[in-house]
């Protein structure tokens, strides 16, 4: 294929959608072969490969909108790496004109309240696990499959989004307007992808000021009706419902979707005796290692009849029976005991002597103290989650008054997130936010292009006004010369 004609059909591919246009394969299209980068071409063959269809995302077109809904989700996906923050940035983008809309079709898009966000989710991640579980690494690893639950802070500065409250920040130790957004995690020790996730509010303990708003405040925050059995009001009963009763529901919907995993992986805010008996009594077999607080909690002992973690600690002490790992570098002991009918084994740990003991329990009765904190240690993965969605995905950066927009932005995060760990997976890339600017870095170059070709089919357009000839045919005439295609391409690396 010559030079001219590369430039018309990438042209054309610009100018021309069709309504059953494939988003993700018109993109590689514009990329030559010097110039396609591996990881965009492979990130793009996964997105269009999830197999989605109209139907799973609200229908096929709504009313007023030239791209199927199918279509929306795929630019939706496809927006971070084209430099295109959020949906207000989509007017005037390179996404923009190729594809046309303005971003009042993404906000309409993200604000519907049929999409079953939950259940695209699973659908991407169940598939994208069973890529990794048939692979050789997989079979071979020493560490199990996981699932990892916690929460994190989502930051928010609007006081007219719905629902809306001020939330207890752990990391700030005070009280912040924002979400709480509780995930579930799947982790073989060298890969993550999220399942599930909910948002979550706190009713706050002073009367007159509940979640810490005022009553003019409360009232002043958005507000719509919607159909009590549709996907976003279901996700909104969740909002002040218990995180751990939650958590209870996520595994139980893992457990039926067939995912493979032998360990849930919790900290201490979530370990408690309704946790411990949802694992025992479960028909999937698997096992709870959890951070367990020094507390009042008492646990049954053969030696030492009923006593509390600190006052067993105390007693270990005493007795000498403390070793040192020199692997990892701390004091540690071990104690069988029974809780609310349940037999679990303690692990006690220390690095230091001016360090507290920490207390892990876990209801695997044949881990000893070392494979225990290995297990355990894989639950940072989903803190490495947090981290890159964060500070590479902007999952905190959504500023949308609709619950329903919150749910859709976090949730496309989310599969985002999932799809760049695949892609490392299969490419050994050592971060995530260095795979996102890869694939960012691939589709530079397309961005810039497109806007000096706009800029230069304006400019043709004005000439031929001028000259009363045919923009086509001057077109032409500056396509054929050599050395001004040099020129633009050289003025395009540089742009």
């Amino acid at each position: 294929m010559s030079k001219l004609d590369v430039v018309k059909h990438n042209y054309s591919i610009l100018k021309a959608m069709s309504k059953n246009t494939n988003i993700p394969s018109e993109i590689c299209n514009l990329f030559n072969k010097n110039r396609l980068p591996l990881v965009v071409s492979t990130f793009n063959k996964l997105v269009e490969s999830l197999h989605l269809g109209n139907a799973d995302l609200g229908g096929r077109k709504r009313e007023n909108c030239q791209l199927t809904n199918l279509q929306v989700f795929q630019l939706l996906v496809l927006m971070p790496f084209f430099s295109v923050v959020n949906a207000f940035n989509y007017s005037g983008s390179v996404l923009s004109r190729m594809f046309g809309g303005k971003k009042d079709m993404l906000y309409s898009f993200m604000s519907q309240d049929n999409i079953d966000w939950r259940n695209i989710i699973y659908r991407i991640t169940v598939k994208l696990i069973s890529n990794v579980t048939c692979r050789q690494d997989y079979r071979k690893s020493t560490l199990p499959s996981v699932l990892i639950a916690d929460d994190t802070d989502l930051p928010k500065s609007g006081l007219h989004i719905e629902s809306i409250g001020k939330i207890f920040s752990h990391v700030h130790q005070s009280c912040i307007l924002g979400y709480k957004m509780l995930a579930l995690c799947w982790s073989d020790g060298r890969s993550q992808f999220i399942l599930d996730a909910s948002l979550h509010g706190e009713t706050g303990k002073v009367e007159g000021k509940e979640q810490g708003l005022t009553a003019k405040q409360r009232e002043a925050r958005y507000q719509r009706k919607r159909d009590e059995d549709s996907c976003s009001a279901k996700r909104k009963n969740e909002y002040f419902m218990g995180k751990g009763e939650k958590l209870i529901e996520m595994v139980k919907r893992c457990i039926r979707a067939r995912i493979p995993f032998d360990y849930l992986l919790v900290d201490s805010w979530f370990t408690c005796k309704g946790l411990i008996k949802f694992v025992c009594h479960s028909h999937r077999r698997f096992h709870l290692p959890g951070m367990a607080k020094l507390g009042n909690t008492k646990y049954k002992t053969k030696t030492y009849g009923e006593i509390s973690a600190k006052a067993l600690i105390a007693k270990i002490v005493k007795s000498k029976s403390i070793r040192y790992s020199r692997r990892y570098h701390c004091h540690h002991a071990s104690f069988d005991a029974t809780l609310d009918g349940y037999s679990v084994r303690l692990f006690f740990c220390r690095r230091s002597k001016k360090e507290g003991w920490k207390v892990l329990l876990t209801t695997d009765m044949q881990l000893d103290f070392l494979r225990a904190y290995e297990i355990y240690a894989m639950r940072w993965s989903i803190e490495v989650f947090f981290s890159d969605s964060k500070r590479v995905l902007g999952l905190a950066s959504c500023s949308a008054r609709d619950f329903s927009s919150q749910i859709s932005h976090v949730s496309l995060v989310m599969i985002r997130y999932n799809l760049l760990a695949m892609i490392k997976r299969s490419l050994d890339y050592e971060t995530i936010g260095g795979l996102f600017r890869d694939v960012y870095a691939g589709v530079k170059e397309i961005t810039v292009i497109e806007k000096i070709w706009n800029i230069i089919l304006e400019v043709v357009v004005v000439i031929a006004e001028v000259l009363e000839a045919d923009s086509e045919h001057i077109l032409r005439q500056v396509l054929e010369k050599e050395e001004r295609l040099v020129a633009l391409r050289n003025y395009a690396k540089t742009a």
